[in-house]
C-alpha cells in the first residue's frame, strides 16, 4: 500500500480518479483534457506515486542490510 501524507483533497480527488481509470488509452485522453494546471497536478502525482512505491520496494530490499548495520552499530 503506497501512502503519501500531506496531500490536500483535490489531490486526493485526482489520484481517485487516476486509479479508477481501466486502461492506458483511458488515461492518456483523459489527461489531455485538463487544463494545464491540473495536468501539471496530475504528472506531479504521478512522480508521487513512483517515488512512493520506489521507496517502499527499497525499504523492503534493503532491511536485510539495515539489520547487519544496526547489528554492527551495537557492537561499536
Amino acid at each position: 500500500m503506497i501512502t503519501i501524507d500531506g496531500l490536500t483533497k483535490a489531490q486526493c480527488d485526482l489520484l481517485d480518479t487516476m486509479w479508477n481509470i481501466d486502461s492506458v488509452e483511458d488515461y492518456e485522453e483523459w489527461k489531455s483534457g485538463l487544463d494545464e494546471n491540473t495536468m501539471n497536478m496530475v504528472d506531479t502525482l504521478e512522480q508521487m506515486v513512483v517515488l512512493a512505491e520506489l521507496d517502499e520496494i527499497l525499504d523492503e530490499e534493503c532491511e536485510p542490510a539495515k539489520k547487519v548495520l544496526d547489528e554492527i552499530m551495537k557492537m561499536g
